[in-house]
């Protein structure tokens, strides 16, 4: 009996563990059900839609102030300084007297010439009566032709000296008039180069003062012409289609600040040829200057507004693969929602972003998130991300400006 329950306990236990293999055996089976050999798994990212953005080229440009008008006071006769009729650092307007020059010898050379013009208006009168008395009597044959073609021959050389004389006397009169310098131009006056008592000759090389106007001030800017070339090709499109009214606006900044300068200047021409010494092109702008703050001679820079004005593509500079060859692609969620890779070619950089001159269009989907490990077809699990402009692609963050500042 005891033999019966021991090999009835052996069958049981013998039954419980091929069961216990069957069931094993049956979910090893079931697994790959689940894996591999089901639906793969998708990989979650985080994409972008690509739009178009409007982006300024604010790059600020070096730029140097100039007066509107400058002209520098030189003599144009020579002679003694007897008085200086100006205050150094004053405003003096137009034609005001500036020095005072010793008119002695050019007050002479007038009334000399004016005594001259009398005597040449007294021989006029006497050929012109030898003339008319000439003219009756060669009707009578009483002088002969030739007498009387010498009288006429006279009266026109004495109508020839009061010419003369009359130029003498101007030009007396202006050498007069010279002794006294005048401003050509209404400004601000610097310092005067010469005191009383200096001798000064007609038209020398030192000039006496400046006078410079200074509100408003020329300011040239200078670019590249690589870096200026849309630029440039913005500028001559709005000459060709009749756009010269046009303003454009010019913003300076002072030194080493990021404050603007409160008055906005506007383009006022730019150059059509690059300067071969530096290879720059050079763009004249108008600021009022109604506090005198921008200085000839003084650096600045500035940005023009709207000029650089564009619409581009932009994807996160993070989106970005950068090949050994130093090429460069993205990947992109495809119309099946798939991972597909894409070459692209970029230009300039903008706020952490990349502009994209080829490779991409409006509504392509870049992926910037969960790129590791993506293969070409692999399904995706999408999450949509709104990208800011210069934030580094957070999921929080905000749609892109419809406006924004191309950094060249």
């Amino acid at each position: 009996m005891p033999t019966t329950k021991i090999l009835h306990l052996a069958c049981l236990l013998a039954a419980l563990a091929i069961s216990g293999c069957s069931a094993s055996n049956g979910s090893d089976d079931e697994a790959p059900q689940g894996g591999s050999g089901g639906a793969p798994s998708k990989a979650d990212v985080g994409f972008i839609e690509v739009r178009p953005i409007v982006i300024k080229q604010t790059n600020p440009l070096p730029g140097r102030v100039l007066a509107f008008e400058e002209a520098e006071i030189r003599p144009q006769v020579n002679g003694i300084v007897l008085e200086r009729l100006f205050d150094e650092g004053s405003y003096v307007e137009e034609g005001q007297p500036l020095y005072q020059i010793d008119p002695a010898v050019y007050q002479a050379e007038l009334e000399l010439a004016e005594a001259e013009l009398e005597n040449a208006e007294a021989r006029l009168r006497n050929a012109n009566l030898r003339y008319e008395r000439f003219e009756q009597l060669v009707k009578n044959n009483t002088v002969s032709q030739q007498q009387f073609d010498d009288a006429e021959a006279e009266l026109n050389q004495s109508r020839a000296a009061i010419s003369l004389a009359e130029a003498k006397v101007r030009r007396a009169q202006i050498n007069l008039d010279y002794t006294q310098v005048r401003s050509p131009i209404s400004g601000y006056i610097g310092p005067s180069a010469v005191t009383r008592g200096a001798l000064l000759t007609a038209l020398q090389p030192l000039p006496l003062a400046t006078v410079r106007q200074l509100d408003p001030v020329y300011v040239d800017l200078s670019q590249t012409a690589t870096e200026a070339r849309r630029l440039q090709e913005r500028l001559l499109r709005a000459r060709a289609e009749g756009e010269a009214e046009k303003t454009y606006e010019v913003t300076l900044y002072l030194g080493n600040s990021d404050e603007a300068y409160p008055e906005l200047g506007t383009l006022e021409a730019t150059d059509l040829a690059v300067d071969p010494r530096t290879g720059a092109i050079r763009l004249r702008s108008v600021v009022p200057n109604p506090d005198r703050i921008l200085l000839p001679g003084l650096f600045v820079r500035a940005s023009v507004d709207e000029v650089g004005e564009t619409r581009e593509l932009l994807v996160p500079q993070k989106s970005v693969l950068i090949e050994p060859d130093g090429s460069k692609s993205v990947w992109l969620v495809s119309a099946e929602d798939t991972a597909t890779k894409r070459a692209i070619q970029t230009g300039a950089s903008h706020r952490g972003h990349w502009v994209v001159r080829n490779g991409l269009e409006t509504g392509d989907r870049v992926i910037v998130e969960g790129r590791m490990n993506l293969k070409e077809g692999a399904p995706l699990k999408l999450e949509s991300l709104e990208i800011k402009i210069g934030d580094s692609g957070s999921k929080s963050a905000a749609q892109p400006s419809p406006e924004s500042e191309l950094e060249s």
